[in-house]
């Protein structure tokens, strides 16, 4: 079932959206236009539920504009966020292989646009497009080394390497100014923190010369080698 609202089919509406996502850009124009052609855009406001645990996943999901976050919801209520999907990110690929059930909830964090393609559509484009069957395998390993990089982070228990380690990861290795891809709340959930928690090693690495936090949702690395030093092996 999707909750977001569904607009009505413009073909150049799906054309913009779909030009915009990594995994269609090696795709000719014509090609394009077939994929636009099963496209349907939908708008979830902030805080809308794109989709929910349980749910049978028939759909790929791709953020056109805005941001969405997946999270399971354990037994005693406390949010695990898995990933937060910005422009050109997508969700949804393995209803491609099996009748899947949704394990996690969807969310809107800012009003979106989503493109969605239906399970038989994006099976058929897939066996006409050869291209698009390889950027998919090509994100799929992409995001199978991401979810690997998380499992390790949230099996080490003390939180200032998990945190470090992250960091580092997430500045390529180099000082400078970098983004944060996700609110400062989603991301202590991300790697298994409370944001008090999160508050206090941010202030611990500010404090040790490693960083600088700049703003809400950007940080400076001043220090590679130190960070280098607090993130695990």
């Amino acid at each position: 079932m999707e909750h977001g609202h569904q607009h009505e089919h413009s073909i150049e509406r799906e054309r913009e959206c779909v030009t915009g996502v990594p995994i269609f850009q090696q795709l000719s124009d014509d090609q394009i236009t077939s994929v636009a052609k099963v496209t349907r855009p939908i708008h979830a406001d902030k805080g809308g539920t794109v989709f929910s645990a349980g749910e049978v996943s028939q759909t790929l999901y791709i953020v056109n504009q805005g941001q969405v976050r997946l999270y399971h919801l354990a037994d005693d209520g406390h949010e695990q966020v898995l990933r937060v999907l910005n422009p050109g990110d997508f969700v949804g690929e393995i209803a491609l292989f099996t009748d899947e059930i949704h394990g996690s909830y969807a969310e809107a964090t800012a009003t979106t646009e989503l493109c969605t393609i239906s399970r038989a559509s994006l099976t058929a484009l897939i066996k006409t497009l050869p291209p698009l069957a390889l950027s998919l395998l090509g994100a799929l390993a992409v995001r199978l080394k991401t979810a690997e990089k998380q499992a390790t982070l949230l099996a080490i228990p003390d939180a200032l390497p998990r945190l470090a380690g992250y960091l580092q990861e997430l500045s390529a290795h180099r000082t400078g100014t970098f983004d944060l891809p996700m609110s400062k709340q989603d991301l202590a959930a991300y790697l298994g923190m409370t944001p008090e928690s999160l508050s206090r090693k941010l202030k611990q690495l500010s404090t040790k010369g490693v960083l600088e936090t700049v703003g809400r949702r950007q940080v400076k690395v001043i220090n590679v080698a130190k960070l280098a030093e607090l993130a695990p092996e």
